[in-house]
């Protein structure tokens, strides 16, 4: 029944949505009856989708994408992921959220002028497209052919809480784009970059923005403590096909402050709000397809790859054709001098995009190579860290500066005190790194993230009376930013650079010392879940006689799917990280990995930071 009810509401929402689109001298539908039906549209996809979720909670296995990708001894919670865990499901949520933005931004609108509907109708047009993809190629809802009582299961690497908010956030960040898409090419359409343009604009932005950050981040701390190697960033293409809508949208985010002082940017604005939205739709490609080697390969389908290369080529295409014939034609009046914000802001986009172009390359050259010679290669960290670091590097360093810079013209004479200033802190950074095992790289990274951090609290004291108030929160925002930036700078550089690893053969009972504290093994057993048996060790962890913790690594044994996944052991410290992984046994000898991870906790803490500026931005007026 479920599967009845979400079919006919995905297909009654199209039917809307096209009606939508109907240019208004045909249908002559009033403003009040248009907001009707696209937030009918929106309902009906909403019940669909719910009426898929419902499936998988109450193991309907007559549906069958639930018999390929639940099993009833699941977790509820897990249950409920599986919707999105395949590739039907997940594109269904996709095309919800293109509707939902839609939604949201016809109501927060203030009023609905022919731009905004237009809007909305482009809007629509992009969900209809996907909504046809999800109709002919990738139904959710077909019946399965066959009476069973029990499904096939999720793939275990999914049964995590922390990926069941991960993929949404990612759709939310990716699919926010959708909207600014639709801003910037009715804006091109209407020929209107107004003020009100360039506010919306950056709203959206900005949310689209921050949700994918978020997406991000809680993907690499899933990796982290999940996948067993220590690390928490592999440059696995798809983690590089998400960074690179994050960087492009990170330049229009950028580009969208500048335009407050200077006017004469809106051409290249439009190109990124296009760009972010292509790269979204191209990242989507390349996973579901398959073409890619992945660990995020668990939705793919090199089949209906296809239709979604497709559907890059034609929104791609009629977007940039569009910028290509409407965009405007303003002529630029920037104020750029060596030592001026703008040039600087500027500069940084040019990297940015650089960057951008550089982790694409490196992410397809391995499908072209294939393509021509019929050869498989790949290209991992070496590449990018080689390629993409430097490039970066100049705007981590204009960043360090950016911040005391004003927007019109500056005098040298007025940054000395700045630049005596990061002169001294350098030189004790220096002395310090070289004092703690002094690495050229940790260096540099160590002195940006301290000199990001010092400029910007610099700009906060000395350009605003100190005030707890919101307004004041609102206006500092920028600097908060980049605060969490060069805290995050901080964290990557020590937990890259500085990462020590042990590896030790044990048995129950043997102690060794780590860091200046005893670690003992204290024993070893199973543990019954109810959707899998997990091989658990515990690990006592003591200074100076005195209890620090207890650190439980595991491998959980997945008997539907006959998978073992590794479960970390993790000692969280504001320093540094105490981090176990139980590996194969020996004759009652365990192979056991130890990594000391310092200020690894500063990722996630200067990406909480750069969320929460972006909330405040978002909240500005």
């Amino acid at each position: 029944m479920s599967s009845i009810i979400g079919f006919y509401s995905l297909c009654l929402s199209s039917i809307i949505s096209i009606i939508v689109l109907i240019p208004n001298s045909i249908t002559n539908i009033k403003i009040k009856n248009f907001l009707f039906l696209c937030r009918c549209s929106t309902l009906f996809v909403c019940i669909s989708f719910l009426s898929l979720v419902f499936a998988y909670v109450s193991s309907d296995f007559s549906n069958f994408n639930v018999f390929q990708n639940s099993h009833s001894d699941k977790p509820l919670i897990y249950k409920i992921t599986g919707a999105w865990g395949n590739h039907e499901g997940s594109i269904l949520l996709w095309l919800c959220m293109i509707s939902i933005y839609g939604f949201f931004y016809s109501l927060i609108s203030k009023s609905l002028n022919d731009y905004k509907i237009l809007v909305l109708k482009i809007q629509s047009g992009l969900f209809i497209i996907f909504a046809m993809f999800i109709i002919f190629t990738s139904n959710p809802f077909l019946v399965n052919s066959i009476l069973v009582k029990e499904g096939l299961g999720l793939n275990p690497i999914l049964q995590d809480p922390a990926l069941a908010i991960h993929p949404p956030m990612l759709y939310l960040g990716y699919v926010g784009f959708s909207l600014v898409f639709s801003l910037a090419i009715a804006s091109l359409l209407r020929e209107n970059t107004d003020q009100d343009w360039i506010i919306e604009t950056r709203r959206w932005s900005m949310i689209s923005w921050s949700f994918l950050t978020a997406g991000i981040a809680l993907g690499s701390y899933w990796a982290y403590y999940e996948l067993g190697w220590g690390g928490w960033w592999f440059w696995d293409p798809v983690e590089n096909i998400s960074l690179m809508p994050w960087i492009a949208g990170l330049a229009l985010v950028h580009s969208l402050i500048m335009i407050r002082g200077e006017q004469a940017i809106e051409k290249w604005i439009v190109f990124l709000a296009i760009l972010c939205f292509s790269l979204s739709i191209l990242g989507t490609f390349l996973v579901r397809s398959g073409i890619l080697t992945s660990v995020h390969s668990f939705a793919s389908d090199a089949s209906r790859g296809l239709f979604i290369l497709l559907i890059f080529f034609l929104t791609t295409g009629f977007g940039f054709l569009v910028f290509l014939i409407k965009s405007p034609t303003k002529k630029n009046n920037l104020h750029l001098l060596f030592i001026n914000k703008t040039s600087a802001l500027i500069i940084n986009n040019i990297l940015m995009i650089i960057a951008v172009l550089t982790i694409l390359l490196g992410t397809i050259y391995p499908i072209i190579i294939e393509v021509l010679t019929n050869t498989r290669v790949s290209v991992g960290g070496p590449y990018f860290n080689s390629t993409v670091l430097p490039i970066l590097l100049p705007g981590f360093l204009l960043m360090s500066v950016a911040p005391v810079l004003s927007w019109q013209t500056n005098k040298i004479q007025k940054f000395r005190i700045y630049v005596i200033f990061f002169i001294m802190l350098s030189v004790v950074v220096f002395v310090q790194s070289y004092f703690t095992n002094f690495n050229t790289w940790g260096f540099i990274g160590l002195i940006l993230g301290t000199w990001i951090i010092t400029a910007s609290i610099i700009s906060i004291f000395l350009r605003f009376k100190f005030s707890l108030s919101l307004h004041y929160v609102k206006i500092i925002n920028s600097f908060i930013a980049h605060i969490g930036v060069g805290v995050m700078i901080i964290g990557i550089t020590f937990s890259s650079i500085y990462q020590k690893e042990y590896n030790f053969n044990l048995t129950v009972g043997d102690e060794i010392n780590i860091d200046n504290r005893e670690l003992k093994f204290e024993s070893i057993n199973i543990v019954e879940e109810k959707n899998y048996q997990s091989l658990r060790a515990y690990f006592i962890l003591e200074k100076e006689g005195k209890l620090v913790s207890y650190i439980k690594p595991g491998r959980n044994y997945y008997p539907v799917s006959k998978m073992i996944t590794t479960e970390a052991g993790i000692y969280h410290d504001w320093l540094k990280d105490i981090y176990i992984t139980l590996g194969n046994n020996d004759n009652n000898v365990w192979f056991v990995k130890i990594y000391i991870n310092p200020l690894i906790s500063f990722i996630w803490i200067g990406v909480f930071i750069m969320i929460f500026s972006s909330i405040i931005a978002i909240l500005k007026k």
